[in-house]
């Protein structure tokens, strides 16, 4: 039904008025977060519902919502040209309807499936345009949910720690004013990240009446029962193992992770193609100390992965298409070869301002000359490692 309507004949397609339907609308929209963090599996039938309805019976500021999630599904099955065509269609409706109430969400949700195609630097602006259009209308959990996305946005974008830090602080005290315990509990694993790639940090907020540093038991038993907070706590302590090389550490994190990454979920977000790029160093790291070659076939997954990000967008993906080829070339001990992707890793980090990846190609190139019995060679790019880190 939908593949039959063009972008016009959707914007174009008349305005629910029956109040029934209406409600119908609002009750699927409501249930869109519930499912997300309790029946992912069910999430996609709420959306095809509110994009059906649409269809049938006309559009509402709520059917921008709906397109938006189907865009975001459709990029999480693996179709993202056609996932943002849909957030653009969305966006676009959301506009001509003057959706003031559905918009900051449209944007948020929107948000992440835009990080897949253009400059990441750049979908922060969008998503703190969701932020201004969920405080404008008094909706807590998306102004919420926008300040979740925009720290997440800085983080992998390679912001200054220190601003991170400091952007997390801010939006942990809210959340905690508004007692919005699902995005809090989403947020405190990647504020651990950054604190632990900080160092030791003293000041920090008092959450859920405890210090924000330590995982508490109320938050390990609700990511028991929250598939996507689950994945996102194990991620985090595996990039921060990976991160400072504790092997024995990630191997068991990732064993775990394994398991848990294949568990539903479907809605697109910009970190899940980070736990693409780290999840696939860490299989070549393992392979190599190993020799079990399902961990190098685990690798070789996430390369054909990002292989297709890189197609829908250079500017994000090259680099890190390019270090997952330097680290299978290691592993399948192609020296040459691997000295050039590492080069151009580097490279392309630099040229599409991803400095932390820049720091972090250098370090793996240094390890991999060290390993390859080249010590002289390995100094030069631990010491640019080290220089980038700082900036």
């Amino acid at each position: 039904m939908l593949a039959e309507h063009s972008d016009e004949q959707l914007l174009s397609l008349p305005v629910m008025t029956d109040r029934t339907k209406l409600m119908a609308m609002k009750f699927l929209s409501r249930t869109q977060t519930c499912l997300l963090h309790t029946k992912p599996e069910f999430q996609p039938k709420a959306t095809l519902h509110m994009v059906q309805y649409s269809l049938r019976h006309g559009v509402s500021g709520l059917s921008s919502v709906g397109f938006v999630l189907y865009g975001s599904f459709l990029a999480c099955l693996g179709d993202i040209p056609a996932g943002y065509r849909y957030v653009k269609i969305a966006i676009k409706l959301a506009e001509k309807l003057n959706a003031i109430g559905s918009i900051g969400e449209v944007l948020a949700v929107g948000s992440q499936v835009m990080g897949y195609v253009e400059p990441l630097q750049s979908v922060n602006e969008v998503i703190v345009r969701s932020l201004e259009y969920g405080l404008a209308v008094g909706s807590v959990s998306n102004a919420m949910l926008s300040r979740l996305m925009n720290t997440v946005c800085a983080f992998w974008s390679g912001n200054h720690l220190s601003l991170v830090k400091s952007t997390v602080d801010d939006t942990l005290r809210l959340m905690s004013s508004h007692s919005t315990l699902v995005w809090i509990l989403q947020t405190l694993p990647l504020y651990r990240t950054v604190l632990a790639m900080i160092g030791n940090v003293d000041d920090v907020p008092i959450i859920l009446g405890s210090r924000s540093d330590i995982e508490t038991e109320k938050e390990r038993k609700m990511s028991e029962t929250n598939l996507h907070l689950l994945k996102v706590v194990h991620f985090n302590k595996l990039f921060v193992g990976f991160m400072f090389r504790r092997y024995d550490e990630v191997k068991q994190l990732a064993i775990a992770y394994d398991a848990i990454a294949s568990l539903p979920f479907n809605t697109i977000l910009i970190s899940h193609c980070m736990h693409v790029f780290y999840g696939g160093l860490i299989y070549f790291w393992i392979a190599r100390k190993t020799m079990d070659v399902s961990w190098f076939d685990r690798g070789e997954k996430a390369i054909e992965k990002m292989r297709s990000y890189a197609d829908c967008s250079s500017w994000n993906f090259q680099n890190k298409l390019f270090l997952l080829q330097a680290e299978q070339c290691f592993y399948l001990e192609d020296i040459e070869s691997a000295k050039r992707f590492y080069d151009a890793a580097i490279l392309s980090a630099k040229e599409h301002k991803f400095v932390h990846e820049e720091a972090l190609a250098c370090e793996l190139a240094g390890h991999f000359m060290l390993e390859s019995g080249e010590g002289r060679a390995a100094l030069p790019y631990f010491l640019l490692a080290q220089k980038k880190y700082r900036e």
